[in-house]
């Protein structure tokens, strides 16, 4: 178990994921920015964005499904098969919910995005990036994507064990669970949401997902001090 779980400071958990990523945040974070300042700037990587952004806009539940199941689930699994010491015990079942869970995932955020077009509009514009962020930010990811999320991780580090994962679910499982993963999703979701809302509509889920590759291997992280033992 955790130290942090054990002295009953989740925050302490959070913290201590964020820093130990700080510098690999702040690369992704400037990679994702530069290819927006790209996309506007230089014709030819537009062109080719817009045609990953034709085929999202023609096919958008398949490519949410394929786009983030491929970006968070495959890579980050491959990444981890190939260092010993991050190797799941149980590695094809490990790839299938990875996988399945950043499908389900992506679907979910990708008409989560498209709510939010519709509510302010899809100009990227100070304000409507900025109405979208603090939505984003601190409704639907305090709400719905932090909790899903470390819930997730909860039940595979459990080895699938439902009862496992019921016995970790009483009461101030939201504090012991969620809040670790809290500070380090603002530090590179704050950024990352304004940095990828800057896009057309139908870039914001491949850039997110060029984003949310790293967040995946970073879980990993974050998981570890949920109080799991693997």
């Amino acid at each position: 178990m955790s130290e942090a779980v054990v002295s009953g400071s989740p925050w302490a958990a959070g913290a201590r994921a964020a820093r130990d990523n700080a510098l690999p945040s702040l690369f992704i974070l400037a990679a994702a920015a530069g290819l927006v300042v790209s996309y506007y700037h230089v014709p030819a990587v537009k062109v080719w964005l817009d045609v990953i952004g034709a085929v999202n806009r023609d096919h958008p539940t398949l490519f949410a499904m394929l786009c983030t199941g491929f970006t968070a689930g495959l890579i980050p699994w491959c990444f981890r098969m190939a260092f010993p010491g991050l190797r799941p015990a149980r590695p094809a079942l490990d790839l299938l919910h990875s996988v399945v869970w950043w499908m389900f995932l992506g679907v979910l955020v990708r008409y989560f995005y498209a709510l939010q077009g519709f509510f302010f509009g899809v100009e990227p514009s100070v304000e409507v990036v900025a109405k979208k962020v603090f939505v984003d930010q601190l409704g639907f990811t305090v709400f719905c994507g932090a909790p899903f999320n470390a819930i997730s991780h909860l039940w595979k580090d459990s080895n699938w064990d439902t009862a496992k994962l019921r016995a970790a679910m009483g009461p101030g499982w939201y504090r012991r669970l969620v809040l670790p993963n809290l500070l380090p999703n603002f530090l590179v979701w704050f950024p990352g949401n304004i940095i990828f809302y800057s896009m057309p509509a139908e870039l914001q889920l491949p850039v997110a997902n060029c984003i949310g590759c790293f967040w995946a291997l970073m879980c990993v992280r974050i998981a570890a001090h949920s109080g799991v033992r693997r």
